[in-house]
């Protein structure tokens, strides 16, 4: 086995376990902080190349997301506007 693997699995490991838990002790990350370091640390050892990783982002899934945090933010704003008399 070479190197590289034993990196690879390694980062695989702890991303997704970070991932997983949420936070990883000690780092202030979020998920998508654990999630791009993960990615940026494949790059740096060589696991998968720049152009590889571009193409894999797909664009349609990240339009929908973002939608959707819209969406979330937008109702969660107007949950704390309703006056008490109403709910």
């Amino acid at each position: 086995m070479f190197p590289t693997t034993f990196a690879t699995a390694a980062i695989f490991i702890l991303t997704y376990a970070g991932v997983a838990l949420g936070r990883i002790p000690g780092l202030r990350l979020d998920r998508a902080g654990i999630a791009l370091t993960g990615a940026a640390l494949m790059m740096t050892v060589g696991a998968i190349t720049p152009e590889e990783a571009y193409r894999a982002i797909d664009l349609d899934t990240l339009a929908l997301l973002l939608g959707m945090m819209i969406c979330a933010a937008t109702m969660q704003a107007d949950i704390r506007e309703v006056p008490i008399f109403l709910s």
